[in-house]
């Protein structure tokens, strides 16, 4: 099991990069890919960089990045109740 969580933690560090690669010329508030950018990116980046050269690998990198942060906190939350219930 923390093998596989390890991998997956390095395959997000990659996919960041990948991300922040990508979007350097984007039109952006801030450049990175912390949490808080890639769910703006989601949400509003379609707007001014739809047609720029990457976009859909972008919003394919956000969403996966998303979801495992999304996914993480369900997990998280499930361990603590579980764990407070003993």
């Amino acid at each position: 099991m923390e093998l596989m969580e390890n991998n997956m933690f390095f395959t997000i560090l990659n996919l960041r990069s990948e991300f922040e690669d990508i979007s350097a010329d984007f039109n952006m508030p801030v450049f990175g890919s912390d949490i808080n950018t890639l769910q703006w990116f989601a949400e509003n980046g379609f707007r001014s960089n739809r047609l720029r050269n990457g976009y859909d690998r972008a919003i394919e990198i956000a969403s996966i990045i998303l979801a495992e942060y999304n996914n993480g906190r369900t997990h998280k939350g499930r361990d603590k109740a579980i764990t407070e219930d003993y």
